[in-house]
């Protein structure tokens, strides 16, 4: 009887064992699946962002100054999020690459390409924009696409936060640019332009 109770443990603990290994090599071999396709991944999405930056030009140094300028603006006046993504994030360029060549863009200042974090500023941003603070209107526009946001969303922040940028009626409303972005706005979020009992029925106001 004890022997009979002893080969059925042993019995037991051998099948045990070879089912435990059964686990254990299943479990190797989907980790090692699981990492060949997500370097895979990694791979595609890096080729894919180089073949965006190699078919673009960088800014020149004046032009890069420029944008320097903006961003430095921007943080002057509390936009610490815009600020660390367009500094610490993004790579920007002057031309368009094979991608946004597909993209019309008339009248556009910048553009951006989310989650690739390159922004394509265009001569509008240079010559159009009055200012510095115009500038950096463009680029807190477009630092709320590196977030992920719609043209709603990016154009209704721009609006709401155009006085804390110091971009308003009273500094800028006669430029172009604020001509431009304001209509523009009224159709991107047209939720911000319905109080009748405000100025230009500007909910903002």
């Amino acid at each position: 009887m004890l022997q009979f109770v002893v080969e059925c443990y042993t019995l037991f603990v051998s099948k045990g064992r070879e089912l435990t290994l059964l686990t254990y090599d299943v479990l190797i071999a989907i980790l090692q699946q699981t990492a060949t396709h997500a370097a895979s991944a990694v791979l595609a999405i890096i080729a894919f962002y180089l073949s965006l930056v190699s078919t673009s030009l960088p800014p020149t140094a004046y032009e890069r100054l420029q944008i320097d300028n903006a961003i430095q603006l921007l943080a002057d006046r509390g936009f610490s999020e815009e600020v660390f993504l367009l500094k610490g994030t993004t790579t920007f360029r002057a031309t368009d690459h094979w991608l946004n060549s597909f993209v019309d863009k008339e009248n556009a200042y910048a553009s951006t390409n989310f989650p690739f974090q390159i922004v394509t500023v265009y001569p509008d941003f240079y010559s159009k924009a009055e200012d510095n603070t115009e500038r950096a209107m463009v680029l807190m526009h477009e630092a709320r696409h590196l977030m992920g946001e719609n043209e709603n969303e990016a154009y209704a922040y721009v609006w709401r936060h155009r006085k804390q940028l110091g971009w308003s009626m009273k500094t800028h409303g006669s430029t172009d640019s604020y001509v431009t972005i304001e209509q523009q706005t009224r159709e991107m979020a047209p939720e911000l332009f319905n109080c009748p009992e405000k100025p230009w029925e500007d909910c903002t106001e």
